[in-house]
């Protein structure tokens, strides 16, 4: 039995198709060419590789920061005489969360009771404004005398902590990326366990001045206070045992109630049921944040980046073939020569066949002139039989 393909070509059956290569002696396109594969190759090493790094595989993380503050300062009320001293724990007295700071830069104490007079946080143009279940009535100062705390005193204590702009904020930040090296732990104390400004050693001042886009000067914020991010920025290679972080400060009051800047609180002490202490405090709110991206190479990243752009150099030659059969005055010489135009099969086997029709019917070729010359012959045949 004859196997199926064993009488065919074995040159045929395993033939290898390849393209033609047609040069095109023209400067302008070759010219055309080169510079958009330089550029191309241009922007996947400087663009992907050196700048994005696209050869690195990446771990982004949150760590961990305590602060500790030192300095302590005398002020003199503005308001009522008298002089105070201030320690550390007063001055950033209330902490909130861990890690994050409070200053204080401006302080106003008054001592009040229960009564009726004109109360300062009701602002008033008319009776109608004030409370009508306590018989409330505007005054001539536009406030409204109705039941209150009133002050006991002429005049409040109000201190301006203007020296609290050279406290001491000392940082300790510290990051770990587990994915990548969980045994390993970046800090500010590696191999520096000393204060140094500018690295783990700030002033207020000095986050204040480092603000993004706008530095913040002192006197700007001394009386209303505000409030600031700031943030520890590593970026480590995990091969790398010393890393040291970026420190990027913004400010916040501003962008989340431009009619009314700043930070302040009310605290109040109370003595008795009906006598108090409120303290107005305003001052410099100071969040502070450790994040950070760990970054090692890649292979992987590095063989699919690499052949993901080498891609791009494909799309040289096509960018130059559209301008060559599309927008060159010479177009239709050059299409002449990249393309070779077969006949149009259709309509050749519509001829071949209407000829092949055309044959069939020449006498002796139909089915009807067959039966007619068999007839004439079986009659010839008996006629010839007869004449014996």
């Amino acid at each position: 039995m004859e196997l199926l393909g064993a009488s065919e070509d074995p040159d045929k059956l395993c033939s290898y198709s390849t393209k033609q290569q047609v040069e095109i002696r023209d400067k302008w396109l070759g010219i055309l060419q080169c510079s958009m594969q330089t550029a191309m190759v241009t922007y996947i090493v400087f663009g992907i590789f050196i700048y994005n790094q696209g050869y690195l595989d990446y771990e982004p993380s949150r760590g961990a920061i305590a602060t500790h503050v030192h300095g302590d300062f005398v002020a003199v009320s503005s308001g009522r005489p008298k002089v105070r001293y201030f320690t550390a724990e007063e001055i950033t007295t209330p902490g909130l969360e861990n890690g994050n700071v409070f200053v204080t830069t401006r302080q106003s104490l008054s001592r009040q009771k229960r009564g009726v007079c004109e109360d300062q946080e009701m602002p008033c143009e008319g009776d109608e404004d004030c409370h009508s279940q306590f018989d409330g009535k505007c005054s001539q100062k536009g406030f409204c005398i109705e039941p209150s705390w009133c002050p006991m005193e002429d005049a409040d204590e109000t201190y301006e902590l203007d020296a609290v702009a050279d406290l001491a904020i000392w940082v300790k930040s510290s990051i770990q990326f587990v994915g990548m090296a969980p045994d390993k732990v970046w800090s500010t104390e590696t191999d520096h366990a000393y204060p140094e400004p500018g690295y783990n050693l700030f002033t207020v001042r000095d986050l204040l001045l480092l603000c993004d886009p706008t530095p913040v000067r002192f006197e700007e914020i001394s009386k209303l206070g505000a409030a600031i991010e700031v943030q520890f920025v590593w970026n480590c290679h995990i091969n790398n045992d010393k890393c040291k972080p970026e420190v990027k400060v913004r400010r916040l009051d501003t962008l989340f109630d431009e009619a009314q800047f700043g930070y302040f609180f009310n605290d109040a002490e109370y003595i008795s049921e009906d006598e108090r202490f409120l303290k107005k405090v305003n001052g410099v709110r100071i969040f502070l944040r450790t994040v950070g991206v760990g970054h090692r190479l890649s292979v992987i990243k590095l063989v699919m980046k690499a052949s993901t752009a080498g891609t791009l150099l494909t799309v040289a030659p096509l960018i130059a073939d559209l301008l060559m059969l599309q927008a060159l005055a010479l177009r239709k010489r050059y299409f002449a020569r990249k393309y070779e135009v077969s006949p149009d099969f259709s309509e050749y086997m519509v001829q071949l066949m209407a000829k092949k029709e055309e044959e069939n019917r020449l006498p002796g070729m139909l089915a009807e002139d067959d039966a007619a010359a068999l007839e004439r012959d079986q009659d010839w045949h008996r006629r010839l039989e007869e004449h014996d």
